[in-house]
C-alpha cells in the first residue's frame, strides 16, 4: 500500500462510530434559513439539479415556512434565493432527492476516540416507491405532511433515545453482514438489532406505539445511521497529503463525484448514467434519473455491491446486471480488513490509486427514481463509474 493511503486506512480504522443524538441542521451545522443540502457534487449554478431533488427543496421551502405554497416555492428556487450545497462537504449524507433544511432532524454520529469529530444524516422515511417520502422527490402536500411527520414527530421521539449513552454501531454492521445483509440496500438484520436498541431505551411507552409500529414496519429504516457512520469513517482520512483513499462518494442526478483525502473539498466528476437493473413497470431506463445520492458513502467504505459475497438477496436482485468481477474486487480496490468488524471480516478502505493499478472501477448498487418526480421510485440496480475521475484525483495528486 502507498505510504499516504496506509496512513489514511490507518486513521480510518482508529474511528469508533457512535450515534450520539438527534438534534436539527441548525443546532448542529449552524445552517442558515434559505439553504438547503443536497446530494452528490454541487452544481453550477447551484440550484441546476435535476428535478426530484428540486421537488424535495420546494417541499422543505414550505416545511420552513419560507414559501406559503409549493408554486411560490418553485418561483423562489427558480429566482436563486435558496443556496443549494453538498451535503458531504458539511460532513452529512443525504439519499437520493432528499434535502436537508435548517429545521430537519439529523442523526448524530461522534468519533469515541474524538469527540470533536462529527457526521450526520437525515432520518429515513422508510416507504415504498409510492409514498411521498424525501428519497424519491415528491412534490405534493403528502410530500409535505410526511416531512413534518418524520422530523417534527418521529424526530421527536427519537431524540431521547442516545441520552448519555452513545451506541456504537461497527459491532451491528458486523453481525449483520454474518446474517446476509451489505450494509446499502439489505438492512433486514441491522433494522432488527437498531429497532431492539430503540425499544429498550424508550421502554413500555414506546412499545406498540404509532413510532414503534412505522420504524417496525420500514428496515429501510437503518439506512441513514449507517449512512452516518460511513460518512464519519471516511471523512476522518480526510487532509492526508498524498493520499487517494476515497473520503466523499455520490451523485447529483447529472454528476457522479467523488473526493480524495489528499485533495479536501476538491471534487472530480464523471457524467451519472442512471443505474441498470430491475425497473418498475412500465417504466424504463430512459425514464429514470442519473445516479444520485450520498448513500454511496457505504460503497466508497466498501460495503455494497462490493459485499455481495455476504448477501444472496442482492446477488438475486442483481442477477444479470452485476459485472463478473464483483467478488475479485475487495481484495484488489478495498485496502484492509477491518479489525472492528471480526466476524464478517469485511474490507474497507477504497483506493483511487488501486482503481488505477488494476485498471478496474468499483461497482455500485443505488436506488433509482423517475427522473420527473412523479413516480418515485422506480427500483434499484448497478452504477459502475468510468476510470476519469479516478485518475483525474490521482493525476492532482501528482
Amino acid at each position: 500500500m502507498n505510504d499516504a493511503d496506509k496512513k489514511s486506512v490507518d486513521k480510518m480504522l482508529a474511528v469508533v462510530p457512535a450515534w450520539s443524538r438527534v438534534t436539527t441542521a441548525r443546532d448542529a451545522l449552524d445552517l442558515p434559513d434559505h439553504t438547503l443540502l443536497h446530494c452528490g457534487p454541487p452544481a453550477t449554478p447551484s440550484h441546476a439539479l435535476v428535478t426530484p431533488i428540486l421537488h424535495s427543496a420546494a417541499v422543505a421551502c414550505v416545511y420552513e415556512g419560507w414559501a406559503k405554497t409549493l408554486d411560490e416555492a418553485d418561483q423562489l428556487i427558480g429566482s436563486g434565493s435558496i443556496a443549494f450545497e453538498p451535503a458531504q462537504d458539511r460532513n452529512v449524507a443525504t439519499p437520493m432527492a432528499a434535502v436537508i433544511s435548517p429545521s430537519m432532524k439529523l442523526t448524530e454520529f461522534t468519533d469515541l476516540n474524538d469527540l470533536n469529530h462529527l457526521s450526520w444524516a437525515p432520518l429515513n422515511g422508510g416507504g415504498t416507491g409510492a409514498d411521498p417520502v424525501p428519497r424519491y422527490g415528491y412534490k405534493s402536500q403528502a410530500a409535505i405532511d410526511f416531512l413534518s411527520f418524520l422530523n417534527d414527530d418521529l424526530g421527536e421521539a427519537m431524540t431521547a433515545v442516545p441520552g448519555d449513552s452513545p451506541i456504537e454501531w461497527l459491532p451491528i454492521m458486523d453481525e449483520a453482514l454474518t446474517l446476509g445483509d451489505d450494509g446499502h440496500l439489505r438492512h433486514l438484520e441491522a433494522h432488527k438489532i437498531l429497532l431492539g436498541i430503540i425499544r429498550d431505551r424508550l421502554g413500555m411507552s414506546f412499545a406498540g406505539s404509532a413510532h414503534d409500529i412505522f420504524i417496525g414496519k420500514w428496515p429501510f429504516f437503518h439506512l441513514n445511521f449507517w449512512m452516518a457512520a460511513s460518512k464519519l469513517i471516511l471523512s476522518v482520512a480526510a487532509g492526508t497529503e498524498g493520499s487517494s483513499i476515497i473520503t466523499a462518494f455520490g451523485g447529483n442526478g447529472t454528476e457522479f463525484g467523488l473526493q480524495v483525502a489528499g485533495l479536501p473539498g476538491q471534487w472530480f466528476t464523471c457524467p451519472a448514467e442512471p443505474p441498470r437493473g430491475n425497473i418498475r413497470a412500465p417504466y424504463t431506463v430512459e425514464t429514470c434519473v442519473g445516479a444520485f445520492g450520498d448513500s454511496a458513502v457505504a460503497e466508497g467504505l466498501g460495503l455494497g455491491a462490493m459485499a455481495q459475497s455476504y448477501c444472496p438477496d442482492m446477488q438475486g436482485l442483481h442477477a444479470g446486471y452485476t459485472p463478473d468481477d464483483i467478488f475479485e474486487l475487495p481484495e484488489k480496490l478495498l485496502m484492509a480488513p477491518h479489525p472492528s468488524m471480526p466476524k464478517s471480516g469485511a474490507r474497507v478502505g477504497l483506493s483511487a490509486r488501486a482503481v488505477m493499478e488494476s485498471n478496474v472501477t468499483p461497482v455500485l448498487e443505488l436506488g433509482i427514481a423517475d427522473k420527473h418526480g412523479i413516480n418515485g421510485g422506480l427500483g434499484a440496480g448497478i452504477f459502475r463509474p468510468p476510470i476519469a475521475p479516478f485518475a483525474a484525483a490521482c493525476e492532482a495528486l501528482r
